[in-house]
Protein backbone atom coordinates (compact mmCIF):
# COMPACT_ATOMS: atom_id res chain seq x y z
CA UNK A 1 0.00 0.00 0.00
CA UNK A 2 1.66 3.14 -1.13
CA UNK A 3 2.52 5.91 1.54
CA UNK A 4 4.24 9.11 1.63
CA UNK A 5 6.26 10.79 4.24
CA UNK A 6 8.16 13.77 5.43
CA UNK A 7 10.97 13.89 7.73
CA UNK A 8 12.11 16.76 9.65
CA UNK A 9 11.96 19.06 7.09
CA UNK A 10 13.42 22.13 7.46
CA UNK A 11 14.32 25.18 4.54
CA UNK A 12 15.73 28.53 4.81
CA UNK A 13 15.60 31.31 2.75
CA UNK A 14 17.96 34.17 2.65
CA UNK A 15 19.26 33.61 6.07
CA UNK A 16 15.73 33.23 7.66
CA UNK A 17 14.10 30.28 8.89
CA UNK A 18 11.02 29.49 6.89
CA UNK A 19 9.96 26.38 8.49
CA UNK A 20 11.56 22.80 10.56
CA UNK A 21 10.98 20.08 11.91
CA UNK A 22 8.35 19.53 9.39
CA UNK A 23 7.24 15.57 9.77
CA UNK A 24 3.89 13.78 8.89
CA UNK A 25 2.44 11.07 6.14
CA UNK A 26 -0.39 10.69 4.03
CA UNK A 27 -1.84 6.63 3.44
CA UNK A 28 -4.39 5.46 0.71
CA UNK A 29 -7.38 8.08 1.05
CA UNK A 30 -6.27 11.41 3.32
CA UNK A 31 -5.97 14.69 2.83
CA UNK A 32 -3.70 17.50 4.13
CA UNK A 33 -4.04 21.47 4.28
CA UNK A 34 -1.18 23.44 4.12
CA UNK A 35 -2.24 26.84 5.20
CA UNK A 36 -0.44 30.35 6.27
CA UNK A 37 0.00 33.68 5.39
CA UNK A 38 2.02 34.77 2.23
CA UNK A 39 5.61 34.38 2.58
CA UNK A 40 5.23 31.36 5.41
CA UNK A 41 6.96 28.79 2.78
CA UNK A 42 3.43 26.87 1.95
CA UNK A 43 4.65 26.70 -1.94
CA UNK A 44 8.49 25.98 -0.64
CA UNK A 45 7.06 22.91 1.53
CA UNK A 46 5.01 22.01 -1.44
CA UNK A 47 7.79 21.98 -3.86
CA UNK A 48 9.91 20.27 -1.82
CA UNK A 49 7.73 17.29 -1.89
CA UNK A 50 7.19 17.40 -5.32
CA UNK A 51 10.75 16.47 -5.73
CA UNK A 52 11.47 20.32 -7.30
CA UNK A 53 13.25 21.66 -4.49
CA UNK A 54 15.91 19.94 -1.92
CA UNK A 55 15.15 20.81 1.75
CA UNK A 56 18.21 22.29 3.87
CA UNK A 57 17.78 18.72 6.14
CA UNK A 58 15.07 16.37 6.42
CA UNK A 59 13.93 13.57 3.61
CA UNK A 60 10.83 13.20 1.26
CA UNK A 61 9.67 9.51 1.17
CA UNK A 62 7.43 7.04 -1.24
CA UNK A 63 6.71 4.04 -0.41
CA UNK A 64 9.28 3.69 2.67
CA UNK A 65 12.20 4.95 0.13
CA UNK A 66 13.66 8.27 -0.41
CA UNK A 67 12.53 10.27 -3.86
CA UNK A 68 15.81 10.76 -4.35
CA UNK A 69 16.86 7.45 -4.88
CA UNK A 70 13.78 6.53 -7.12
CA UNK A 71 12.45 9.55 -8.85
CA UNK A 72 11.07 7.97 -11.61
CA UNK A 73 8.74 5.70 -10.04
CA UNK A 74 7.58 8.67 -7.67
CA UNK A 75 7.20 11.04 -10.91
CA UNK A 76 4.52 7.92 -12.35
CA UNK A 77 3.04 8.71 -8.84
CA UNK A 78 2.14 11.96 -8.44
CA UNK A 79 0.87 14.96 -9.93
CA UNK A 80 1.85 18.55 -9.01
CA UNK A 81 0.14 22.03 -10.12
CA UNK A 82 1.29 24.96 -9.31
CA UNK A 83 0.77 29.07 -9.65
CA UNK A 84 1.27 28.66 -12.67
CA UNK A 85 -1.23 27.14 -15.37
CA UNK A 86 1.52 25.08 -16.87
CA UNK A 87 -0.84 25.92 -20.19
CA UNK A 88 0.32 27.66 -23.25
CA UNK A 89 -1.74 30.93 -24.70
CA UNK A 90 0.03 30.32 -28.12
CA UNK A 91 -1.77 27.00 -28.74
CA UNK A 92 -5.16 26.06 -29.13
CA UNK A 93 -7.64 24.48 -26.11
CA UNK A 94 -7.13 21.32 -27.86
CA UNK A 95 -3.43 21.36 -28.77
CA UNK A 96 -2.83 22.13 -24.78
CA UNK A 97 -4.77 19.31 -24.01
CA UNK A 98 -3.37 16.89 -26.38
CA UNK A 99 -0.16 17.98 -24.65
CA UNK A 100 -2.06 17.67 -21.19
CA UNK A 101 -2.92 14.08 -22.37
CA UNK A 102 0.50 12.79 -23.83
CA UNK A 103 2.74 13.85 -20.67
CA UNK A 104 -0.32 12.28 -18.33
CA UNK A 105 1.41 8.58 -19.24
CA UNK A 106 -2.10 7.10 -20.15
CA UNK A 107 -2.91 5.16 -22.67
CA UNK A 108 -6.74 5.77 -23.07
CA UNK A 109 -8.31 7.17 -25.99
CA UNK A 110 -8.75 11.47 -25.73
CA UNK A 111 -12.13 12.40 -25.38
CA UNK A 112 -11.20 16.57 -25.38
CA UNK A 113 -14.90 17.57 -25.04
CA UNK A 114 -15.53 14.84 -22.33
CA UNK A 115 -12.40 16.29 -20.53
CA UNK A 116 -13.24 19.80 -20.82
CA UNK A 117 -17.24 18.68 -19.38
CA UNK A 118 -15.29 17.30 -16.52
CA UNK A 119 -13.85 20.82 -15.65
CA UNK A 120 -17.33 22.78 -16.25
CA UNK A 121 -16.06 24.18 -19.72
CA UNK A 122 -18.10 24.13 -22.94
CA UNK A 123 -15.96 25.93 -25.04
CA UNK A 124 -14.67 26.17 -28.76
CA UNK A 125 -11.82 23.57 -28.51
CA UNK A 126 -9.87 25.58 -31.69
CA UNK A 127 -10.08 28.62 -29.73
CA UNK A 128 -6.49 29.90 -28.58
CA UNK A 129 -6.01 29.72 -25.15
CA UNK A 130 -4.75 33.15 -24.83
CA UNK A 131 -8.27 34.18 -25.86
CA UNK A 132 -9.71 32.61 -22.48
CA UNK A 133 -10.69 34.04 -19.60
CA UNK A 134 -8.00 33.63 -15.93
CA UNK A 135 -10.52 31.31 -14.78
CA UNK A 136 -11.18 29.09 -18.21
CA UNK A 137 -6.99 29.14 -18.48
CA UNK A 138 -7.20 27.55 -14.79
CA UNK A 139 -9.83 24.68 -15.36
CA UNK A 140 -8.02 23.87 -18.82
CA UNK A 141 -4.88 23.46 -16.96
CA UNK A 142 -6.70 21.54 -14.20
CA UNK A 143 -7.59 19.13 -17.06
CA UNK A 144 -4.28 17.30 -16.17
CA UNK A 145 -6.17 16.13 -12.66
CA UNK A 146 -8.58 14.33 -15.17
CA UNK A 147 -6.32 13.33 -17.12
CA UNK A 148 -3.97 11.67 -14.63
CA UNK A 149 -3.97 8.48 -12.94
CA UNK A 150 -1.37 9.37 -10.23
CA UNK A 151 -2.61 8.55 -6.67
CA UNK A 152 -0.93 11.64 -4.82
CA UNK A 153 -1.82 15.05 -5.80
CA UNK A 154 -0.07 18.55 -5.02
CA UNK A 155 -1.67 21.63 -5.21
CA UNK A 156 -0.83 24.72 -4.85
CA UNK A 157 -3.56 27.80 -4.35
CA UNK A 158 -5.70 25.18 -6.52
CA UNK A 159 -8.76 27.21 -6.26
CA UNK A 160 -6.74 30.69 -7.38
CA UNK A 161 -8.80 32.41 -10.57
CA UNK A 162 -11.82 30.55 -9.69
CA UNK A 163 -15.48 31.52 -8.99
CA UNK A 164 -17.53 29.73 -6.47
CA UNK A 165 -18.82 27.17 -9.36
CA UNK A 166 -15.33 26.46 -10.15
CA UNK A 167 -13.97 26.23 -6.69
CA UNK A 168 -16.94 23.71 -5.86
CA UNK A 169 -15.83 21.71 -9.10
CA UNK A 170 -12.08 21.55 -7.65
CA UNK A 171 -13.31 20.70 -4.51
CA UNK A 172 -15.40 17.40 -6.27
CA UNK A 173 -12.52 16.27 -7.69
CA UNK A 174 -10.29 16.39 -4.38
CA UNK A 175 -13.30 14.30 -2.35
CA UNK A 176 -13.35 12.01 -5.66
CA UNK A 177 -10.04 11.05 -5.71
CA UNK A 178 -9.40 10.76 -2.02
CA UNK A 179 -12.48 8.70 -2.11
CA UNK A 180 -10.89 6.08 -4.90
CA UNK A 181 -7.65 6.07 -2.45
CA UNK A 182 -6.43 8.62 -3.77
CA UNK A 183 -4.07 11.49 -1.71
CA UNK A 184 -4.36 15.28 -1.83
CA UNK A 185 -2.03 17.67 0.02
CA UNK A 186 -2.71 21.17 -0.58
CA UNK A 187 -1.73 24.83 0.07
CA UNK A 188 -4.09 27.90 0.93
CA UNK A 189 -3.44 30.54 2.40
CA UNK A 190 -6.48 30.17 5.10
CA UNK A 191 -7.88 27.09 6.46
CA UNK A 192 -11.02 25.77 4.41
CA UNK A 193 -13.71 22.62 4.57
CA UNK A 194 -14.59 20.63 2.01
CA UNK A 195 -17.69 19.14 2.35
CA UNK A 196 -17.70 15.22 2.60
CA UNK A 197 -13.84 15.38 3.43
CA UNK A 198 -11.92 14.83 6.50
CA UNK A 199 -8.83 17.30 6.11
CA UNK A 200 -5.73 17.46 8.26
CA UNK A 201 -3.81 20.90 8.78
CA UNK A 202 -0.56 21.79 8.72
CA UNK A 203 -0.10 25.41 9.96
CA UNK A 204 2.92 27.19 8.63
CA UNK A 205 3.41 30.73 10.46
CA UNK A 206 5.61 32.55 12.98
CA UNK A 207 6.09 29.45 15.04
CA UNK A 208 8.35 27.93 12.26
CA UNK A 209 10.21 30.92 11.43
CA UNK A 210 8.10 33.31 9.08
Amino acid sequence: MPRFETQQLESIRRDNILFKDISFSLDQGELLQIDGVNGSGKSTLLRICAGLTLPNSGAVLWDNTSIDSNRHHYLQNMTYVGHQNGVKDALSVHENIQVIHALSGTSDVLDCTSTLNQVGLSIDEDVLLGKLSAGQKRRVGLCRLVLNTSQLWLLDEPFTSLDIEGKALIERLIVSHCQQGGMVIFATHQAIEIEGADIRHIHLGKTNGN
